[in-house]
């Protein structure tokens, strides 16, 4: 199916606003097997979506995003029913959806924003918007399918989920079968090799890979044919092949991956951190429900600090310096005997771009983590500017921690 996106907006043009709905859009059509083909954005100009549309005008499906709110430059719906040559009405129905919505927040509001918004192409069908005013719109081009989406996230995620997907599903001439799976702490390459090694032998399988958010993300598919065994096997032999680096069936991240695994355990987790600045405890508090496993942060940014809340003694930073493990090793002893944690991540690092040396160079971190009795500390180096350094540090640390719950014997019984 050829699929085809235009985004509308100076903002995604000017660099104000990162075009985060294409990335979603692709995702969410990739787990359904389908990809798409083309993408064009375009400013707040009635030409230049009509332009754009004409170059889609083969297209099976054509997803307009953005430019449908109430204001001048919102010229999504005129540069549609251009193309398409429809006369656009307001609709009275759309208009008192929006009042409701709206409620008070419509007193003082020029009525013709509540028109704007109402702006209905003559025999589109209408997209209900449960989170926002501007409702989608679909409607038949000859052959091809052109759908209006907001542009807001809140917005436009729901409605391609719940609305739209399901119309370009009828579209299709075929079911897809999808197994997506997601690695931690190996790079990307190690994870290529050892899964396409892992699925050599089952045939007919269509293989991607790629970073996503700190994993490895893997998806694999296949046309529908009623038959699930090969999935399954590409399952197991991937779960072989990877052990517990590889992510349970619903978990998105290391750091969700973490959770489960501390409260599996009745454990809980404190956090020291210094160059990244509080990445990890964000990471960690980004999961739902981790107030039962996470008990909180100190971010130690100062050798003082570094000294007066965690314990560290002067005489070891002066000698040996924040970024050592000599330095980490008493971060992790100040969470232990300040804070009685069972779990604890330390980590101290040089992101830069200053501050290195020949034997401490811009990105050096160092990473360390324990549980119980077990504890393990790692120098490690990075490539790439500071906000690399960071994320990659946070990540590491929270790998070395997965690492000890999972593959060291006197971290996997679990406390009753």
């Amino acid at each position: 199916m050829d699929i085809r996106v235009i985004c509308v907006g100076d903002e995604l043009l000017s660099g104000d606003t990162v075009n985060t709905n294409l990335a979603f859009i692709g995702e969410e059509l990739a787990a359904k097997g389908l990809a798409i083909a083309a993408e064009h954005a375009v400013p707040d100009d009635v030409d230049d979506i009509v332009y754009a549309l004409d170059c889609a005008k083969q297209a099976d499906v054509v997803i307009v995003v953005g430019g449908l709110g109430p204001t001048d430059d919102d010229l999504t719906r005129k540069g549609v029913a251009k193309f398409t040559k429809r006369v656009i009405f307001v609709d009275p129905e759309i208009r008192r959806r929006v009042a409701d919505y709206l409620g008070l927040r419509t007193q003082g509001m020029p009525s013709h924003f509540l028109d704007t918004q109402a702006e209905h192409i003559e025999s589109a069908t209408i997209l209900d918007n449960d989170n926002g005013t501007a409702p989608g719109q679909v409607l038949q081009n000859g052959k091809t399918m052109i759908a209006l989406l907001p542009g807001p996230p809140r917005e436009i995620k729901p409605m391609f989920i719940h609305k739209l997907l399901p119309l370009i599903e009828e579209k299709r001439d075929f079911i897809w079968q999808t197994l997506t799976v997601r690695v931690s702490g190996l790079p990307e390459s190690q994870v290529e090799a050892r899964a396409k090694e892992a699925i050599k032998d089952i045939p007919g399988l269509h293989f991607a890979i790629c970073l996503k958010n700190d994993c490895i993300m893997l998806r694999l598919g296949r046309p529908d044919d009623g038959d699930n065994t090969p999935l399954d096997k590409a399952r197991k032999n991937l779960q072989d092949a990877f052990g517990y680096r590889l992510l349970p069936e619903g978990c998105l991240t290391n750091a969700h991956y973490l959770g489960i695994l501390l409260k599996s355990r009745s454990l809980q987790l404190a956090t020291a951190e210094s160059c990244t600045g509080g990445g990890i405890a964000a990471a960690i508090t980004d999961v739902p429900g981790s107030s039962d496993w996470f008990v909180g942060a100190v971010v130690t940014y100062a050798n003082e600090w570094k000294r007066d809340v965690l314990g560290v003694a002067a005489e070891t930073l002066e000698r040996h310096g924040a970024v050592s493990e000599q330095t980490v090793g008493e971060m992790l002893s100040g969470l232990k005997s300040r804070f009685h944690v069972q779990a604890g991540i330390a980590v101290s690092g040089i992101a830069g771009p200053g501050g290195g040396t020949p034997e401490k160079p811009v990105g050096t971190v160092v990473i360390g983590a324990f549980v119980r009795d077990w504890q393990a500390i790692r120098t490690v180096r990075f490539a790439g500017h500071r906000d690399t350094v960071r994320l990659r540090g946070a990540n590491a640390a929270i790998n070395l921690l997965v690492e000890g719950l999972c593959d060291n014997e006197s971290c996997k019984e679990a406390t009753t």
